[in-house]
């Protein structure tokens, strides 16, 4: 009886994990590396990869849903196949970053979960290939830029003639190269001197699609009154408390410096505005190595009302 009773117990057991592990189960395959990279490189990484391919092939990989430096839900487009990718992201400590991996075959999920009790086959192959190379890319991308720490300070009292523009948070750098004449034209021909850096003033961030509205603005020695351009118009940043970090790298990675405030802000409970400030010191038409170019990025802690 008792042979029989264990039977019957195994047989529920073995039923009860047949069903998860078919038709309950998230996932077909596991993947899980470490990095010494922050998960604010991490994140940025993922939700602008699309599967190895470079940017001038077709977007193969879709964002479904972000929580920034925690998880991405992504859609592959495999052949006919829709393949989910389920990103976690997670800090073991201070210097380890752990990543997570749940890879689900829509359209093939009971064979995948059956090939999978036979080790790996020619999918999940090539999926650790792919994210073996995702994390190459990683590692590289970190030597390619500098953050420095957090500190709370306040954004100087900045008057300045601005143009108003939109892009993509990746494109940002050039969109501002190719309006940068309407400012510098404004300036000389108006034998106006600049008070300090330019900077740009970030108004509006879809941290979902990745869109932006910013002021593209030259710092003006102080006047009464400026000449008109139908192109441009004055105001002046009123000095305020922020969180404030130091950006080392190309312009175009610098939105980098945001994430890191924004991880910063959420891990010690700081509220802020999602605008921000970011005061370039250097000229990049210059040239030189990028790490040497250094931009300083405010992000506004929001008062009490």
């Amino acid at each position: 009886m008792k042979v029989i009773k264990i039977l019957k117990i195994l047989s529920i057991a073995i039923i009860a994990i047949g069903i998860w592990y078919f038709f309950i189960k998230d996932y077909n395959y596991k993947i899980t590396f470490k990095t010494k990279q922050t998960p604010v490189i991490v994140y940025n990484e993922i939700i602008n990869w699309n599967d190895g391919r470079s940017k001038r092939e077709q977007q193969v990989v879709s964002n479904l849903k972000k929580t920034p430096f925690e998880s991405v839900y992504q859609e592959l487009k495999n052949g006919d196949s829709i393949v989910n990718l389920n990103w976690t992201i997670k800090k073991e400590n201070d210097s380890i970053t752990v990543v997570t991996l749940k890879i689900k075959d829509s359209k093939n999920n009971f064979s995948q979960n059956i090939r999978a009790l036979f080790g790996n086959n020619a999918f999940i192959a090539k999926r650790i290939s792919k994210v073996k190379e995702l994390n190459n890319k990683i590692e590289e991308q970190s030597k390619r830029h500098k953050i420095s720490s957090i500190s709370k300070t306040k954004v100087p009292f900045i008057n300045c003639a601005c143009i108003s523009l939109e892009s993509d948070l990746s494109s940002k750098a050039l969109t501002m190269v190719s309006n940068i004449s309407v400012l510098t034209d404004y300036a000389k021909n108006n034998n106006i001197e600049l008070s300090g850096h330019p900077f740009s003033e970030v108004t509006y961030w879809d941290t979902e699609s990745e869109k932006i509205k910013f002021n593209f603005c030259f710092p003006l020695e102080h006047r009464e009154k400026y000449p008109e351009n139908k192109q441009l118009f004055f105001k002046s940043i009123k000095e305020h408390l922020a969180l404030k970090t130091v950006f080392n790298g190309n312009y175009n990675m610098s939105h980098l410096g945001w994430y890191r405030i924004l991880d910063y802000s959420n891990r010690n409970n700081i509220n802020i505005e999602k605008s921000i400030i970011e005061i370039y010191l250097n000229d990049p038409h210059q040239g030189g190595n990028p790490l040497d170019w250094e931009a300083e990025i405010y992000m506004p802690i929001r008062t009490q009302e």
